[in-house]
């Protein structure tokens, strides 16, 4: 028996249950009981249903991903903490990718001083007016 290429219910929620788990679509399709990488984007595009179901996985699979290295950060020994390192930098990364929101890295803006538009506009005149005079133009 071949791998399945008609769309049927089973094997749509069989497929977004191990997205959801934190399995990747690419491990998923290796196993010959599931249809291909190709089958289940086309799959995507001819079905919103199952296409919207495939993007819940997926927010489920960052999730799942993210407790999982918590996991294996808390649980790592000398013999093993390289390996677990490298894998917790590459979904951090991964989740931080597609899930920015959520898992990006937060940048932090702090704004000091205040300036008006009329501020601005009086200095660059008296800059003008320096550099026409001769001067630098530096105050």
């Amino acid at each position: 028996m071949g791998r399945p290429t008609k769309f049927t219910d089973a094997v749509a929620n069989a497929i977004c249950r191990r997205l959801s788990d934190g399995e990747s679509l690419r491990n998923i399709c290796l196993d010959k009981a599931m249809p291909s990488r190709e089958t289940v984007r086309r799959w995507q595009g001819e079905n919103s249903l199952f296409r919207g179901q495939y993007v819940t996985a997926r927010d489920h699979m960052v999730d799942a991903l993210a407790e999982e290295v918590m996991h294996l950060a808390k649980t790592a020994n000398p013999r093993n903490a390289n390996a677990r390192r490298l894998y917790v930098d590459t979904v951090k990364w991964y989740t931080g990718k597609v899930a920015p929101k959520k898992y990006g890295d937060k940048l932090a803006m702090e704004v000091t001083g205040k300036v008006t538009i009329g501020d601005a506009i009086e200095k660059g005149r008296e800059r003008v007016k320096r550099l026409r005079d001769g001067g630098s133009g530096d105050a």
